[in-house]
């Protein structure tokens, strides 16, 4: 059976990952981005090496008008939906030495786009699914301390409304949420060199994760093989963080 799948924030790094894990897994797709430039793009290069069934959408998972609109269309296109993965996510890096009204700004945004927009999508396309799967993406800095309290918040966040959406929404549906650590994309990129050696030496796989790795795993969460796993939060972090 080939199913649909919809992963937000899908236009790039791991959420590009994951679309193309799941193009390889003969799923059609739904790809959502803020931009429908970016999406557009990611859908051209997906079917390049998967001709599948895609489609992008635009949309701000933050906005309840646009996510009812956006899965109300997926619905009309593609029929039920199978799969929703919660990747669209924000990091504005608005910390303690920020000014008041910046960190305000950035702890709205960041709450909006990576919990409340995780937990719209999931209620709306909860309505169109028999038995579905909804992984969830957080953040090892939703455990860990980090000086980016918005960003921590709403990814700590993100692992709890998984349990609770796994619980409300079982037999049904099976929700679970993967923890990515240090992964090589923009993200981390952008960090001076001496701090990523720093974050190298403290994790004992001795390396940063790549995007196609955390992808590995959303495309067991969402298979057959892992039916009986709901309301799990796993690590992709070579170890770093252990609790």
């Amino acid at each position: 059976m080939i199913r649909t799948s919809v992963i937000t924030g899908a236009s790039r790094g791991i959420g590009k990952a994951i679309a193309m894990e799941f193009a390889r897994r003969n799923d059609n797709l739904a790809i959502i981005s803020r931009h429908y430039e970016e999406a557009e793009r990611a859908l051209k290069e997906i079917q390049e090496i998967y001709p599948r069934l895609i489609f992008a959408y635009e949309c701000d998972v933050s906005n309840k008008e646009q996510v009812i609109e956006t899965f109300g269309k997926i619905k009309y296109t593609m029929g039920n939906i199978d799969v929703l993965v919660n990747n669209a996510g924000v990091n504005s890096r608005k910390t303690m030495k920020s000014g008041l009204d910046e960190r305000i700004a950035g702890f709205e945004e960041e709450v909006r786009t990576n919990l409340l927009g995780s937990y719209l999508c999931s209620c709306v396309a909860a309505d169109y699914m028999d038995n579905g799967s909804i992984i969830n993406i957080s953040s090892i800095k939703g455990k860990e301390v980090t000086t980016s309290p918005g960003y921590g918040a709403s990814k700590a966040g993100v692992i709890k409304l998984t349990k609770d959406l796994a619980k409300a929404l079982a037999p049904k549906i099976r929700v679970n949420c993967i923890i990515p650590g240090f992964i090589d994309t923009g993200m981390t990129s952008e960090l001076p060199e001496d701090k990523k050696q720093a974050y190298m030496k403290l994790i004992p796989a001795g390396r940063f994760g790549t995007v196609d790795e955390v992808a590995a795993l959303a495309g067991f969460l969402a298979s057959k093989e892992a039916s009986y796993i709901t309301g799990a939060d796993i690590h992709v972090d070579g170890g770093y963080y252990m609790d």
